[in-house]
């Protein structure tokens, strides 16, 4: 794949500048031929979301190179942040409204976590009013698997075979969130930390599962409304599969959902923890294994 040699920017200190050009998105049906031989128990459907893999091109942007951590989200808070209407969509808005985590204890983790761990149980909404107060966005799912495994569709940001020291996933035994620094050898190569692993991220796209079949090959923004109805599961339920093609009775079903990428330190990092592998939750959705980074266009 081709990417383009940009003139010289200036690069605001730790984000990457990704190149314009094209990359390899999604998986081939070898692919995921591959990944149903090494676990037999996940079910045939799992990966059809991921299917076809096409040459997708795109403008030049910049990400950030590590997820947002709770120092940096501690300032948004302390700023003011959940009193500012400025940042907020009419729906994030909305939802502080009515939840008020700035009121209760619903902050309390992250002004006294690590600082150097990525930011968790934030919900979609309030990722989009930190990234609007930096001055930046929520990069959409395009962005964020070329910034995870560059133009050559590899299957790990480090290249196409599972290795367990290079992420924070279930391999490890960690079982939470890590420093946003510790493993330097599973950077992308655009120089991405823990695009694999660790947290997962929220991107701007609303989730189809079918979006990878028609999404335009220049710029892809995501679908104009979501899936009504995606598979059944969420982000930390990762056992046999991390879907239920055929919900139980009395089942939750996930309605208007926006795309995660990346896997986090729950998730087991041989299959579910891949560049291509997506998922997704409801906007206001939070828990410990989701986290964001944010993007910026340039001209």
């Amino acid at each position: 794949m081709i990417e383009k040699k940009s003139e010289k920017r200036e690069i605001p200190e730790n984000m990457v500048l990704i190149p314009e050009g094209s990359f390899l998105m999604g998986s081939t049906r070898s692919d995921i031929e591959r990944l149903l031989d090494l676990d037999q128990n996940v079910e045939g459907g799992r990966f059809d979301n991921e299917i076809p893999q096409r040459e997708v091109s795109v403008r030049a942007y910049l990400i950030d190179k590590y997820p947002v951590t709770n120092a940096e989200y501690k300032k948004f808070i302390e700023s003011g942040g959940y009193v500012k209407r400025e940042y907020w969509s009419d729906s994030g808005w909305e939802y502080i409204s009515q939840t008020k985590p700035h009121e209760n204890s619903g902050l309390d983790s992250i002004v006294n976590g690590e600082p150097d761990c990525p930011v968790v149980n934030v919900s979609w909404y309030e990722a989009e009013a930190f990234a609007q107060w930096t001055g930046k966005r929520l990069p959409t799912e395009a962005e964020w698997e070329k910034a995870a495994r560059g133009s050559d569709g590899r299957m790990y940001p480090w290249g196409n075979e599972f290795d367990k020291e290079m992420l924070n996933s279930a391999e490890a035994r960690v079982e939470r969130p890590t420093s946003v620094t510790k493993y330097p050898n599973g950077k992308s190569v655009h120089g991405c930390f823990d695009m694999a692993g660790n947290v997962w991220e929220w991107t701007a796209d609303w989730y189809d599962s079918e979006y990878y079949s028609n999404a335009p090959d220049t710029d892809p923004q995501g679908p104009t409304v979501a899936e009504e109805n995606p598979y059944f599961g969420e982000p930390e339920d990762v056992g046999v599969s991390i879907y239920e093609e055929n919900p139980s009775a009395g089942s939750k079903l996930l309605s208007g959902c926006k795309v995660l990428r990346g896997g986090s330190w729950n998730g087991s990092g041989l299959i579910h923890i891949r560049c291509a592998n997506r998922d997704y939750d409801e906007p206001a959705y939070k828990n410990d294994t989701i986290g964001f980074r944010c993007a910026r266009s340039v001209d």
